[in-house]
This record gives C-alpha cells, sequence and structure tokens, in this order.
C-alpha cells in the first residue's frame, strides 16, 4: 500500500531529483535543457499524484459494492478505516475518514457515525464532499429522532448548496429535497411517500435502493397507521436486508402481521 512515509520518501527523492538536475543544467548543460528538466519533473509528480488517487478511486468502487450489492458493511468498514489509517496525504485520509462514517451510518451506528463525520476536516475537501457528509449526518440525526439535530443539518446543507458550483446543485438539491420531505414526514406525509418513490423506486440492480425504498415506504405506513402494509415492506426488508442498517431498523417496527419467510 502505498501509504504516507511512501509518499513522503516519494516527495523527498522528487525534489532532490529536481534541485539536483538544476544545477547541473545550470553548471555543464545549455538554456534549452530546462525543457526537457520541467518534462520529467512533471511527468513524476503525475506518477506519484497516480499512485496517490488511484487506489482511492479503485476503493470507492469497491465501498460501493460491499455497501449496495454485497450488504458487507462490516468489511466496508475495515477497509474504510485501513485506508485512513495508511493514507499518504491529509486530503485522502479525510476522504476515507468520509466513507468510515458512511459504513459506520450503514451499520446502523448512527450516533458513532455522526461523531466520525463531526471529526472530519471539511477545509481540505471539495464542497460535493461537504454535501454527502451533511445530507448523513442529517440522515443519522433522523434515525435517532434527534429532531432539532436534524433541521440544523438540513440548513446547513442549504447554505452548502449556495455555496458550491453550479454542476454539484442538482446533487445537493436532490439530498434536500428528500431530507426536507422525511421532516415533513408527520405534517405531510403523501408529500413524503411522493419523494420517496421519486427518489428510491429506480431499478438500479442495488438491492440496497430496494431496501431503503421499503424502509422509507413503511414509515409512511406507520404514520397512517395501516400496519399490514408497514409490515409487508418491513419483512422484505428484513428478510433481504442481512445487517444493512434498514434491516436493523425494520426489526424494531415490526408488528409480526405478515411471515417473513413469504419475503
Amino acid at each position: 500500500m502505498f501509504n504516507r512515509k511512501k509518499y513522503i520518501i516519494a516527495l523527498v527523492l522528487l525534489g532532490v531529483a529536481s534541485v539536483s538536475a538544476a544545477v547541473l543544467n545550470a553548471l555543464y548543460g545549455k538554456q534549452e535543457y530546462w525543457l526537457w528538466i520541467l518534462l520529467v519533473v512533471m511527468t513524476l509528480w503525475t506518477v506519484l499524484r497516480t499512485r496517490v488517487y488511484a487506489p482511492l478511486q479503485v476503493f470507492g468502487t469497491k465501498f460501493t459494492m460491499l455497501v449496495d450489492y454485497d450488504l458487507d458493511i462490516e468489511e466496508a468498514c475495515r477497509l474504510a478505516k485501513l485506508g485512513a489509517d495508511n493514507a499518504p496525504t491529509a486530503r485522502v485520509k479525510e476522504i476515507y475518514g468520509m466513507y468510515y462514517a458512511m459504513g459506520l451510518y450503514y451499520k446502523g451506528d448512527y450516533e458513532a457515525a455522526v461523531r466520525a463525520f463531526n471529526q472530519i476536516d471539511m477545509k481540505k475537501l471539495d464542497g460535493v464532499y461537504h454535501v454527502l457528509i451533511v445530507a448523513f449526518i442529517a440522515y443519522s440525526e433522523f434515525e435517532l429522532g434527534n429532531a432539532e439535530a436534524f433541521d440544523e443539518a438540513v440548513e446547513r446543507l442549504r447554505g452548502i448548496k449556495t455555496g458550491i458550483p453550479v454542476k454539484y446543485q442538482n446533487y445537493a438539491a436532490n439530498y434536500l429535497e428528500i431530507l426536507e420531505a422525511m421532516g415533513k414526514l408527520s405534517h405531510d406525509p403523501e408529500s413524503y411517500r411522493a419523494t420517496m418513490e421519486k427518489h428510491f423506486s429506480r431499478e438500479d440492480g442495488y438491492i440496497s435502493t430496494r431496501l431503503i425504498h421499503h424502509y422509507r415506504l413503511a414509515l409512511y405506513h406507520k404514520e397512517v397507521g395501516n400496519v399490514e402494509e408497514m409490515d409487508k415492506l418491513l419483512a422484505f426488508v428484513i428478510a433481504n436486508g442481512k445487517e444493512h442498517h434498514t434491516a436493523l431498523q425494520a426489526k424494531k417496527l415490526f408488528q409480526g402481521t405478515v411471515n417473513i419467510e413469504d419475503y
């Protein structure tokens, strides 16, 4: 693994090589050799950046598959923690830390997830990551039943949306639409239901999307007092969700009016 120690060594070697080449060229070379030195340095720097960020991109894909398809949340958390502990740069460390906090959310440890998200140095991350972090804080606070903290996170996300590049604002708007509907569940359950259908009824091949869809709709039926319909949705989540947080929450809400084995 290309960790921080190796990264620093590579930076030092690149710096020494660059200075040495510049000194030798100044003493014995010609003016046009500067271009070649610059090209070599830039090439080596590009290779170094690839060594830093390519593993992170591979991990991101792996994390998604573990969480959304395999439902192996423990392994996703383990890999994220390993990545954070061995990150070559501070920025990469914070990105891995964000994934780790998301893993804690997905395994249903909402309080630990909030703590982990709040420990991330967001100054080292781009605005798109800010959206994810604050949205998942809001998700966590919702599951914990902390209405005031939930509202604060949603308001914070509204502020982030106005400050990020235009190309990311729809991304933030989608999270806001979901969270605002969740916040109004008890006041406007029909709007909540329509919003959950809009965002989670798609067939994207991930079992997690179906779990979230069924779980969110179960909360609607709980709100309107339709216990049997709620249990049908929860039974599917319990039967198929393994240790995904929706399955853990579903077990708390399930009233036993249907047979889980039928789903």
